[in-house]
């Protein structure tokens, strides 16, 4: 049996109303909030491909009055991301790198979302001064030199060292002080 009380509350147009709003709000912050997230983390990392082609040294690989060469393997949320940034920068020029292309594009930074070792091998072999960045520990097992992982619960710059060794560039402290690393090269103690 319903106490009166809440009887009453239930019959209450007042009451009724608030119910509702507060419903409506709890499925509205819920909904929300989810596909912020999502979208703050595919932003955050095109971002962070974009940014890094300033977080390298890149020796005498790049031209510092040229534009970068921005590449990804796949069309994918995070490439639509970056791609729309570097159509706003002058400085950078975007390629969809397709199997199979003749006239493959010279890359600076390439993204790619796979990480089988056959595949991140010959992206390596095919784009030997290109800093190679992709998704979780799987694809820095896999060869790959940074990817991005969740660590308490925000996204980060995972790099392994191990695999920039021999690269043609070094990658600058302010992106090794806010990345996880991981592997060791011989220089270390």
């Amino acid at each position: 049996m319903i106490s009166p009380l809440i009887h009453h509350f239930y019959r209450s147009d007042k009451a009724r109303a608030t119910l509702l709003w507060l419903s409506a709000l709890i499925v509205f912050a819920i909904s929300t909030g989810t596909r912020a997230s999502d979208i703050r983390d595919d932003d955050l990392k095109a971002v962070y491909l974009f940014r890094f082609a300033m977080l390298v040294d890149w020796k005498s690989s790049h031209d510092p009055s040229s534009q970068y060469q921005f590449c990804v393997d796949a069309e994918n949320d995070v490439s639509r991301k970056l791609k729309e940034i570097i159509e706003k920068k002058p400085q950078a020029i975007f390629h969809q790198i397709q199997r199979g292309e003749v006239s493959v594009p010279a890359c600076h930074i390439i993204y790619s979302n796979t990480d089988e070792t056959d595949k991140v091998s010959a992206l390596k072999a095919t784009f030997p001064n290109a800093l190679l960045v992709g998704e979780g520990r799987r694809f820095t097992r896999a060869g790959g030199m940074v990817a991005f992982v969740r660590v308490n619960n925000r996204i980060k710059p995972l790099i392994n060292r191990k695999n920039l060794a021999g690269a043609p560039f070094s990658l600058r402290s302010q992106l090794l002080s806010i990345a996880v690393m991981e592997g060791r090269t011989r220089h270390d103690s």
